[in-house]
């Protein structure tokens, strides 16, 4: 049997219903743990969903000049529904690698996350990239064998918004 689905952008009238669903999401998610009352993840749902949350850009300095960027979102919902920080990007200048901008802009992130109430930073790495992941490695950061980046691009993103 087949149902027509609709899908369409979620408004400020819609808070009930996201809040519903990210409820059901958590206790899918549980894994035993106790779940927040239904009243703080609407609370969550109201912050991290309806408030405002824009691509931010966390700029690394050396004597005043900007030598590495990183773009980052708060996305919502993470673990326990307290959202997590994205990290989209981040850039250091060729002269100024090896000098510790790229762990500074990791440490802000971090403490920028926890001041969130986050509970996590996320972000990929190509695989040629491995200056990145030493880096990466030598602060603790986990590898995840568990998750699998795809992506939608060219032909195929066209393909796929024109089906259905």
């Amino acid at each position: 049997m087949s149902v027509a689905v609709t899908v369409r952008l979620a408004t400020d009238a819609d808070r009930a219903a996201v809040t519903a669903v990210f409820q059901d999401l958590d206790r899918h998610y549980a894994d035993g743990r106790a779940l927040d009352p239904d009243a703080v993840t609407a609370e969550r749902v109201e912050r991290h969903v309806y408030g405002e949350h824009p691509t931010e850009i966390a700029l690394a300095e050396i004597d005043g000049r900007a030598v590495g960027a990183a773009s980052f979102g708060m996305l919502f919902p993470g673990r326990a529904l307290t959202g997590h920080l994205q990290l989209k990007d981040l850039y250091v200048r060729e002269g100024a690698r090896g000098l510790g901008a790229g762990e500074a802009l990791l440490r802000f992130l971090a403490r920028l996350a926890q001041d969130r109430g986050c509970t996590r930073l996320d972000w990929t790495t190509e695989t040629w990239n491995e200056g990145a992941q030493r880096l990466y490695d030598r602060i603790g950061a986990a590898r995840l064998a568990q998750k699998i980046y795809y992506r939608l691009e060219g032909d195929a993103l066209d393909r796929v918004a024109r089906e259905g």
